[in-house]
């Protein structure tokens, strides 16, 4: 049996959106976690009562379960921001509503990162189609998080990251103009200007959902973003940033190659997909 506890090993941190349609394939890959010591902290950031609904038969099921409601949506980085200042595990992870992990992801990368002494840590993923189920590649971060790893490579998603508690303060996710995205790439170069390590552990341990009309999905949109990041935030040059982005779409396109020539990709044993 479960029981409540003041303070978990993790915290893991999902902000929700109307997205009640997924939630309940997100909650089976957290259930399933063969590390069981952590808290979940769902952020409901102006769902819809169908959605609300859905987060307090979660959180009536399990005492590891919290449900923070914003008012209104502000958006996903924020939502995250929210689970932090609330969380109180040694180590953050965070995961979208609609995305899975695999079952030892939280035991492995914890160790991971005790073994290695690190301050953030990042594992691989694959994206795959909503609805069909079809993984579409394997997306791979640098080995050793630079600031010129970071822009030249990317690769670093949200559901793959797990910090240190001590690191993130109330948040880690700046706030950005509206309109604009990839505030998660942004808090990776916040976290690498500060001098904290990150390293990649290569095993793919989660499935990034690839829906169709998801607010990142807007390629262009999620360019204009990152150039702002580089030229603001990062303090890059136009020529500098120039070559960055060109080489985020030349290690893109070649990890796509690679994937189909290589063959299949790792799928989950019995995928959740909806």
């Amino acid at each position: 049996m479960i029981t409540p506890s003041a303070n978990r090993l993790v915290s893991v941190i999902t902000p929700v959106h109307n997205d009640g349609k997924y939630i309940d394939a997100t909650a089976t890959s957290i259930f399933q976690q063969s590390l069981t010591d952590f808290e979940w902290i769902l952020v409901d950031d102006g769902s819809n009562g169908e959605t609300a609904a859905v987060l307090a038969r979660l959180a009536a099921s399990d005492p590891r379960i919290r449900v923070i409601t914003n008012p209104k949506a502000y958006g996903p980085a924020r939502a995250r921001n929210t689970g932090i200042a609330a969380a109180t595990g040694e180590y953050i992870a965070f995961l979208d509503a609609d995305d899975i992990w695999d079952t030892n992801k939280l035991e492995q990368q914890v160790g991971f990162m005790r073994t290695h002494d690190l301050d953030f840590s990042y594992h691989d993923y694959i994206p795959f189609e909503d609805g069909s189920g079809r993984p579409l590649s394997k997306i791979c971060g640098p080995n050793r998080l630079t600031l010129f790893s970071h822009n030249a490579r990317r690769g670093i998603g949200c559901l793959a990251v797990m910090l240190k508690r001590k690191i993130a303060g109330d948040g880690v996710f700046p706030a950005m103009p509206p309109g604009l995205v990839a505030e998660d790439f942004a808090a990776w170069a916040i976290l690498i200007k500060a001098g904290l390590r990150g390293k990649r552990l290569p095993k793919a341990l989660a499935w990034y959902r690839v829906r169709k009309r998801s607010f990142s999905s807007n390629k262009f949109r999620s360019a204009h973003s990152v150039w702002f990041i580089m030229r603001t935030m990062e303090g890059f040059g136009k020529i500098t940033s120039a070559f960055f982005l060109a080489s985020y779409l030349f290690n893109a396109m070649t990890s796509r190659l690679v994937a189909r020539v290589s063959g299949p990709l790792q799928t989950l044993a019995s995928p959740p997909w909806h």
